[in-house]
């Protein structure tokens, strides 16, 4: 009986957080409107300060829903993982220090806690990719995924063309950071 008495709590407990608003401005709405064959480019170079390299390329989904997102990144260490990535508020600051990049995109205002909860990915912060598509394991990574909440529109909130994405150790130290840039595809 006591079994029942905690599954009915339990199913009560989800359908009342599927209805959950998190952000102070509601949840995240999805986009339809980006620009059709939109597309920007995070580079990852070697440098002093992370031996991570490869891209993150980000092109406007089908009939302007969502974004599609490939990572193609390498010389991730071997500890310290899993890697977390996220949009951040900030583009990459001339010195190269991620810190500078600030806070996780979040135009609800949401903030990091409670976590992200992958299965309803309109209640987490805009960009928090790796909370809504999982973390980066091993190495290098080969990751193809479509967000519905980023945009490739400038003038609204969930827009990233002109901001950064970092990578972080499980422990949440910024790893490596990349500017997003418009590519001119040929």
């Amino acid at each position: 009986m006591w079994f029942l008495t905690i599954f009915a709590f339990l199913f009560a407990v989800r359908a009342l957080a599927q209805n959950q608003t998190t952000g102070k401005l509601g949840d995240a709405m999805v986009v339809m409107n980006n620009p059709p064959m939109a597309s920007y480019v995070a580079m990852f170079p070697r440098n002093g300060m992370s031996k991570v390299k490869g891209k993150v390329t980000a092109m406007s989904g089908k009939d302007g829903k969502g974004v599609n997102f490939s990572l193609m990144l390498q010389g991730l260490p071997k500890e310290g993982g899993p890697f977390s990535f996220h949009l951040h508020d900030q583009p990459v600051p001339m010195d190269g220090n991620c810190t500078g990049t600030k806070a996780h995109l979040d135009p609800y205002q949401r903030g990091q806690t409670p976590a992200c909860d992958m299965s309803m990915p309109q209640t987490c912060e805009v960009g928090d990719l790796s909370g809504k598509h999982g973390k980066i394991e091993g190495t290098r990574v080969s990751k193809n995924f479509m967000d519905m909440y980023a945009a490739l529109v400038p003038g609204i909130g969930a827009f990233f063309g002109n901001r950064s994405i970092v990578i972080h150790y499980s422990n949440s130290t910024r790893l490596a950071c990349a500017n997003f840039t418009m590519d001119m595809m040929d």
